[in-house]
């Protein structure tokens, strides 16, 4: 029964949203997964001709202009049927399963981790073009805020009527046949993680709503849609399973219903699991020395830490208008993202080698996530989290250089 009432509450809730538009309500029109006031001043310093942002927006502009020409790629296009009979489930394969050699069949599939099955990642399961999807929606929806160019907002929102909106073609909105394993598992938790960049979804509804580019019919089914998956991921075994996990897949798991759970006007749930995080995410997951034990005994140990503690970042920084600090949070023992930051400092600063496993070596993972990590965080956090001299800034993404400015860029 309670779980009916949750859900009558957040279904009225929509019809709510449809009438005032996500993305106008709250102060400053900020946006959930994103700081509103840093893009607006990125935006005012492209107008400046910065060249640093400058560069990036270049980037971000060829990019888009890229996606102005690629049609949709719904899950309706995928080859293999899911378990269910419905080619409107998303389906995917776990990455890190492979066919058994030693055996005729192939069965049972055996773990090899940290090495993607190329079968995982073809076009007869949904995984590449989720991807791509959330990619496409960044970058036009990036596009679309800073150059004001009407074209990017109309391709974006041609991407969200065929995912979401069009009975033929969109998703339905759970994950029940994620990340399985032929033979096994029709779906696993894991596959949860890999809806962590839904997102991007919010934040092109948020921008294009606010500069009345979505109907109140197609936004009231868009937050309708949101809010039956944000039903889902709370209420299904796979998303109870993620709360009470003990590593990453948590942690996106966190970021997902934090950030849906605000989009859907549902603050004082969002305020709850933030404030359990302290315990269930930074007290479980790190040490008081800092480590992320579960990251560390991975065969791609920088990548893991370095993603778990970016996801802790973001989730940390939406919790903020919240009143909930988890930056300043630690436990007795000392265990904090202070710690896990002060812990990953020498290693992305390069003054100590890193000594866990990392498949295919650790100082090209240092330099394209380590160390990106850490600029992001910088920004977040108001504070320099690694010396200036390693300028980890230059290692950021173009998108990330103008969603996340380098906090030496904006003093």
């Amino acid at each position: 029964m309670k779980n009916g009432l949750v859900f009558l509450i957040s279904s009225l809730f929509v019809l709510e949203l449809a009438a005032q538009p996500a993305g106008q309500s709250g102060e400053n029109n900020q946006l959930i997964y994103l700081n509103q006031a840093r893009l607006e001043k990125v935006k005012n310093l492209i107008k400046q001709r910065d060249p640093f942002f400058t560069e990036a927006y270049e980037q971000l502009i060829a990019a888009a202009d890229e996606q102005l020409g690629n049609p949709a790629n719904p899950v309706t296009r995928k080859t293999q049927v899911p378990p269910s009979g419905d080619k409107h489930d998303y389906l995917s394969i776990a990455p890190y399963r492979w066919p058994n050699p030693d055996s005729d069949n192939g069965f049972p599939w055996i773990l090899k981790d940290g090495q993607i099955n190329p079968m995982a990642r073809g076009n007869d399961t949904d995984k590449v073009r989720l991807a791509e999807m959330f990619n496409s929606l960044n970058q036009l929806s990036m596009a679309y805020f800073f150059s004001d160019d009407i074209r990017y907002a109309d391709k974006a929102r041609s991407i969200l009527q065929v995912w979401f909106i069009n009975e033929a073609s969109k998703v339905n909105p759970h994950i029940k046949y994620g990340q399985g394993i032929p033979g096994e598992l029709e779906g696993r938790r894991a596959g949860i993680i890999e809806w962590t960049q839904v997102s991007s979804v919010v934040n092109t509804i948020q921008i294009l709503a606010a500069n009345d580019l979505l109907s109140n019919a197609d936004l009231q089914v868009l937050n309708t849609w949101l809010s039956d998956y944000y039903s889902w991921l709370k209420t299904s075994r796979y998303g109870i399973e993620n709360d009470n996990g003990l590593q990453n897949h948590s942690t996106c798991y966190d970021y997902q219903l934090v950030g849906l759970a605000r989009y859907l006007g549902l603050d004082s749930e969002a305020k709850q699991r933030l404030n359990a995080a302290k315990i269930k995410r930074i007290a479980t997951q790190i040490r008081p020395d800092g480590a992320q034990p579960r990251e560390l005994g991975r065969t791609k140990s920088v990548h893991y830490c370095a993603m778990n503690l970016k996801m802790m970042s973001l989730v940390a920084e939406m919790g903020v208008p919240l009143g909930v600090d988890l930056w300043d949070y630690s436990k007795e023992d000392g265990r904090s993202m202070r710690k896990a930051f002060e812990f990953l400092r020498p290693f992305a600063q390069g003054d100590e080698t890193w000594p866990h496993q990392q498949l295919g070596g650790a100082e090209s993972v240092m330099n394209e996530e380590m160390k990106p990590l850490f600029s992001i965080a910088s920004t977040i956090f108001g504070e320099a989290l690694i010396e200036q001299r390693i300028q980890a800034h230059r290692s950021l993404g173009y998108i990330e250089r103008l969603q996340y400015p380098p906090l030496l860029k904006m003093k």
